[in-house]
């Protein structure tokens, strides 16, 4: 057999092999979990507390039903790992009417603890929670914010307002204003927007109305293809095209986070972007 044969024959082998690695790194990844911390600094007041934040928050996103494959307890221990002041889920509870019960079950598991140590549970809804109703998320404990908004306060005593947008589940979403009459005497440093799609930062003109934004959605990727083509070929995303799909950012005058989220959709795969929780730390 000529040499050169049998170098595209080991090549070929080793592709198929690498091929293969990546399969089974992506079957094992939904089922792994990363608890991050972030810390998003605002203006005015946040040079006056040295170390101590004024508000922790833990944030996790996109359960999708049977398409969350991190345990209960998994989920659980990673929330309450560290301290905070209150619980947010970013939105997408399940993939389908049949599914939501699966990750209601999961709400109601975090909130039945919460309750114990007195930390409120908020939520939004994601695209795919269309037949998910208020009832549905009070009754796994979460209160599901509806262009609405609460005020919330962390361990420093200051108080924060939390505005929740809710999605309407179109591919050509009509993004909803904020609300009316938002009280003056919280300024914008202290306003959290808690919206599934973070291309909602788009919505925001000059003088934005709030400062921070965290959402989810956008799943990392969810399965890494080089130069991004896992959003050019699957979905037309605004913010992914700007390089950003995932964690921190900045833009239009907002800081924001975006969450890898827990739960995999359409396909039980991951790939370079494991479920996360992230501890945020304000101030």
């Amino acid at each position: 057999m000529p040499s050169y044969m049998i170098i595209l024959i080991l090549a070929a082998a080793l592709v198929f092999l690498f091929g293969i690695a990546l399969l089974i790194r992506a079957l094992i990844e939904p089922r792994l979990l990363e608890v991050d911390r972030a810390l998003i600094r605002i203006d005015g007041e946040s040079s006056t507390v040295g170390t101590s934040p004024l508000l922790r928050v833990a944030f996790f996103s996109d359960l999708h039903g049977t398409g969350c494959k991190v345990t209960t307890r998994k989920i659980i221990d990673a929330i309450f790992s560290q301290p905070c002041d209150a619980i947010l889920f970013g939105g997408d509870i399940t993939n389908s009417r049949t599914d939501a019960e699966d990750g209601l079950a999961i709400l109601r598991a975090i909130s039945v603890l919460a309750a114990k140590h007195s930390v409120p549970c908020y939520a939004v809804r994601g695209n795919h929670d269309r037949f998910v109703t208020a009832e549905d998320f009070a009754g796994a404990g979460f209160r599901v914010l509806k262009n609405e908004f609460v005020t919330i306060s962390g361990f420093s005593g200051k108080e924060f307002l939390l505005i929740g947008m809710d999605d309407s589940g179109k591919k050509k979403r009509a993004w909803p204003g904020l609300p009316e009459s938002l009280p003056i005497e919280i300024p914008t440093e202290r306003r959290i927007v808690l919206v599934h799609n973070p291309d909602y930062i788009f919505t925001v003109s000059d003088r934005p109305e709030y400062q921070i934004q965290l959402s989810g959605h956008l799943h990392g990727g969810q399965i890494f293809l080089p130069f991004r083509l896992e959003f050019k070929l699957l979905r037309h995303d605004r913010l992914p095209s700007e390089g950003i799909i995932k964690g921190p950012f900045a833009k239009n005058g907002v800081s924001g986070y975006i969450s890898r989220g827990l739960g995999c959709v359409i396909v039980p795969l991951r790939l370079f972007s494991k479920p996360q929780i992230t501890h945020i730390a304000i101030g």
